[in-house]
This record gives C-alpha cells, structure tokens and sequence, in this order.
C-alpha cells in the first residue's frame, strides 16, 4: 500500500461519519469503524455481505421493509447516479433496535466507463434527530386529537402514543392526592387493557402506604427505572391476572412544584434509559396540559349552555321590569368577564407550546407539522383577540368617566392617517368637518372613533373610489356627529341587531368579531348619549351619534 492510500485509509478509518464501499456486484469490501459501530457488527459479519442478505433488517421511513434492491447503495450502482439524503432504519444486533441513519450514495468509475465499478456511502446517526420528530408529530397529533374525543378517550390515546414512542407493552395514568396520600387509576393504555391486564376487581383508588414500586417516583419526586424487577426487594406481589412486570419506567407529573400525577410505562424489550425518561417526560407534562384544557372546555361548554339557556329565558321575559332586565345584563356581563379570564390559562399553554416547536425544532418537522402548528397558532391568536375584545367591552362597561374638552376633529384626522399608514397603497377620499368638539372622556371617545372609522375603512375596502367623511349635523330631529362611507352598507331590516356583540351582517369577506359596535353603544351610552346607524346595501352606511351633556 502506497503512502497516499496509506493516508487515505486513516482518514477513511478515523471519520466521525460511519463509511463503507460496496462493489458493483453488491458485495461489501470495506467499512469503517464508526459503520460497524451503527450496524452493530464486527468487521468479519459485515465483510463479504450484500444487500441482499437475509440478517439485513432495514425499514423505510414510514416504517414499512425497504427491499434490498431500494437500498440506496443498489440504487446509486444501478442507475449511476447519487442518492442524497436518504433516510433508512436499520436493526442493530447489539441494541435490540433500528437506529435510524441518512445516507449518501456516491458511484465510482473507472476512466472511460460509464457503469459504476463501486460505490461509495456515508452515513450519519440521525436516531436522536429522528425519536425528536416522532415524539412532537405524536404531541401534535394528540392535540387534535383533543379536539373531537373526550377526556378518557384522550388519556387512553396519549398513553397509546407514550407506549409506542418507548416500544413499552404497558401504560397507565394516576392522579395524585397529597391530602389524603393516595392515587386514583385514571387510564390504562389500549394495549395494557386487551392483553397485559387481566384483573377482575380494578380498583381505581390506592394508598400510597399499600401501593408498590410503582409509586416510589412519589417519594423521590423524581423519574424511577426499575430494569431488573424480580430483583427489587421491596416489589410487592401482583394480584391475580396482572401482567408480569419486567421493567417500568414512572415519571411524576408537578406543577407549581407539587406533584399531581404520574405517568408509567413497562415490559419494554430492553433497557430503559434517560431517553426514554425525556420522552415520557414530555408526554406527561404535555397530557396533564390538554387534560387540563379538556376539563376547562368542558366547563366553558357547560357554561356556554347555561349562558344559552339564561337568554332563553330572557327572551321569554322581555316584558318584564327593565329593572330585572338590567339585572341580568348586568349578570351576564360579569360571567363573559369570568369566562375570558378563564380562557387564558389554555390559550398560554397553545401558543407557548406551538412556539417551542416551531422555535427548537421548526426546521426538523415537515412541512405540514410545520403548517398544522401555524394554523394551531392562528387560532390561538384568534381566541385571543376575542378575549381581549370581550374584556374591552367589559372595561368600558366599569370604567370610570374623566370628562375633558375633546377636538374630534384632530382625534379623527389622526385615527384616519394611521388607517392610511397601514394601507398605503388605498386612495380613500377622507373628510373630516374642522371645528368638532365635545367634552367627554377622551380615551373613550378615541375608541369610539376608532370603531367606527375602522368599521368605515374596511367596508369601503372593496369600494372602487371609497369616501369617508366625519361631520355635524341634524339627524332625528337632533344635532348629532356622524360617521359615513359609501362603502358595503347594511340591510335595514337588521338594524336591531347592529350594537349586539357578536351580531355580524357581513359574511367571511370581512374580518369581524361583532364587538366593536356594541362596545361604541356602551361608550355612548356611559356619556348619557345614543347611536343610531343608516344604511342601504352597496350604497354605504353612516354612523350617528351624540354624547349628552
């Protein structure tokens, strides 16, 4: 051997990327140390093989057997062209699993011939990037699955994805009750119940004092691998019908430094290790999350019936005393209150959650993970939005008035401008009457002017030549300031409905939350005046207005 390729297989046998040569009759020649330690073979069992050997356990990316002949060494021989970036698992003898690889296959000729002699592969260990990708897809996908399922059926499909993500055969949830030092069995796995549990008298609550190993993560706080079971000295018996135990993984759920749950898995084919307690960790954490979410939807739908059921019966009582109409305005609005307030907690876990995915791990989840987390952030914002409208609305229900000498002319040109700033490219003709005062709270009337020239702005957003003007004059017989555009208009025959939250006349061609024009009426309303509004379909609308005193 020359100095050169002296040289050269130093460097082949010091690479960090495992690296192997197959001849063109499929044969392995060559490999190198960091290969043989990814397959799990000794230099002798990998020499001389093909691909075509029987001991070769080699899986696709879906999980399904790649054939010898889409290996892409055969591939990269018999079409003469490189494979790039291809990922495969393949089983490893030592570690009892497929480690996942990507591999690059580049064909070798000789001078002047067209067909590869050999080829040449590398490849890298992507098992960690790989197990990563699996566990947020599973987390994504039990998200959604929230969304459509109930409670139990959730816990039983987070303890299926857990299960699989570990290659356990066991998996089971408890709650934890500090005051009374006991566990409640809140859900077993798929798998657990049709073949590993057999036990005719399931009791779902038990003393921590009686309980076995299981339960030692609760006096250690902290996750507990048990991969020899028979050998633990303190292990209690299993009752008639459990599945024997041959190792267990139990992680401890806290939150606010209290534990509050525990999430276990067992009879994995081999060792448990600290990926695993990474990844239940995560599951855990994230199942006692959307449990919690679940629970406060529930209880939002619960609410939102009652809510349902309470304008029902107000609609039955119209008649009644305005006294006790008010009175239960009053109420309602305090319940919106509660119930936005309510919302948030979720809605932080959402958007927090969507954000680390798409933060640490965005460019490793395909494309349409990636999608699906920023439609889950869209609607995210969108609850949020609404939540904040609806506390707007309840603030100027309670806010205190501070009356002050207000120009509605200059509050008007400046609203005006910034809509124009956000929209540069849109010629809308704005006219504002000089002169406009009134005394009044003057953050109250800025946002009464914001709703309705922000209303105005994007109704006459499919206009050809938009027109918005801010004036004086008598309407109804009384002075009044006006707002009005010649842009989508309204039917008349809805007018009643015009300042109800969430009461929209327009369709999904123009954003809306429906809360803008009832938080105008409230303003008005807190400033002892009205508002009324005109308008015909395609013709535009205008906005009237007084402010008492």
């Amino acid at each position: 051997m020359g100095d050169d390729a002296a040289k050269y297989h130093a460097l082949f046998d010091r690479m960090a990327q495992g690296a192997f040569f197959q001849s063109a009759d499929g044969a392995l020649t060559d490999v190198n140390p960091a290969a043989l330690e990814m397959f799990g073979l000794t230099r002798d069992e990998f020499l001389g093989r093909t691909s075509m050997n029987p001991d070769w356990r080699v899986i696709a990316e879906d999980g399904s057997e790649l054939p010898p002949e889409l290996h892409p060494s055969m591939v990269a021989l018999k079409s003469g062209r490189p494979v790039l970036d291809f990922v495969a698992g393949v089983f490893n003898p030592q570690k009892r699993h497929f480690c996942w690889f990507n591999l690059n296959a580049i064909p070798m000729f000789h001078p002047g011939e067209s067909s590869p002699y050999q080829v040449f592969v590398t490849m890298h260990d992507i098992s960690c990037h790989k197990r990563l990708n699996d566990i947020h897809l599973s987390r994504i996908n039990l998200m959604q699955y929230a969304d459509a399922h109930t409670l139990e059926e959730l816990m039983v499909e987070a303890l299926d994805e857990v299960e699989r993500l570990t290659e356990s055969s066991i998996g089971f949830y408890h709650l934890f009750d500090a005051a009374s030092k006991s566990v409640e069995l809140r859900a077993w796995s798929t798998n657990t119940l049709q073949r590993f549990c057999g036990i005719e008298d399931r009791d779902r609550h038990y003393s921590i004092d009686q309980a076995g190993v299981w339960v030692d993560c609760l006096h250690l706080g902290k996750a507990t691998i048990y991969n020899d079971y028979e050998s633990l000295p303190h292990r209690k018996g299993l009752p008639a019908g459990h599945a024997p135990v041959v190792r267990i993984l139990v992680m401890p759920v806290k939150r606010n430094g209290e534990v509050v749950a525990i999430l276990g898995v067992g009879n994995k084919a081999t060792d448990y290790t600290e990926a695993d307690v990474r990844t239940v960790t995560l599951f855990a954490d994230l199942t006692w999350d959307v449990a919690q979410q679940k629970q406060m939807q529930n209880r939002l739908l619960a609410k939102t019936e009652e809510l349902k059921q309470a304008n029902e019966f107000l609609e039955q009582r119209v008649s009644q005393r305005t006294a006790d109409l008010q009175a239960a305005i009053r109420e309602r609005e305090s319940f919106s209150y509660s119930v936005s307030h309510d919302l948030r907690a979720p809605l932080r876990h959402i958007s927090s959650y969507s954000s680390i995915l798409i933060e640490e791990y965005g460019q490793a989840l395909p494309y349409e993970a990636r999608t699906y987390l920023d439609r889950m952030r869209g609607a995210a914002n969108q609850m949020g939005a609404l939540i904040d409208h609806l506390l707007e609305l309840s603030k100027v229900a309670r806010a205190p008035i501070l009356p002050e000498p207000v120009d509605l002319s200059a509050a008007a040109a400046a609203i005006l401008q910034m809509l124009q700033e956000t929209e540069p490219h849109r010629l809308v003709c704005q006219e504002v009457e000089p002169g406009l005062t009134v005394h009044g709270d003057a953050h109250l009337i800025n946002q009464l002017l914001g709703n309705l020239l922000g209303n105005a702005w994007k109704y006459t957003s499919k206009t050809p030549f938009p027109r918005i003007a801010v004036g004086k004059s008598t309407a109804s017989g009384e002075e009044a300031f006006f707002v009005t555009d010649n842009g989508a208009g309204f039917d008349m025959s809805y007018q009643g409905k015009l300042f109800k939250p969430f009461e929209r006349l327009h369709g999904s061609e123009f954003d809306g939350m429906g809360i803008g024009l009832a938080t105008s009426h409230q303003i008005v309303e807190r400033h002892g005046g009205r508002i009324w509004g005109e308008g015909t379909v395609g013709k535009g609308a205008t906005f009237y207005f007084t402010l008492g005193g």
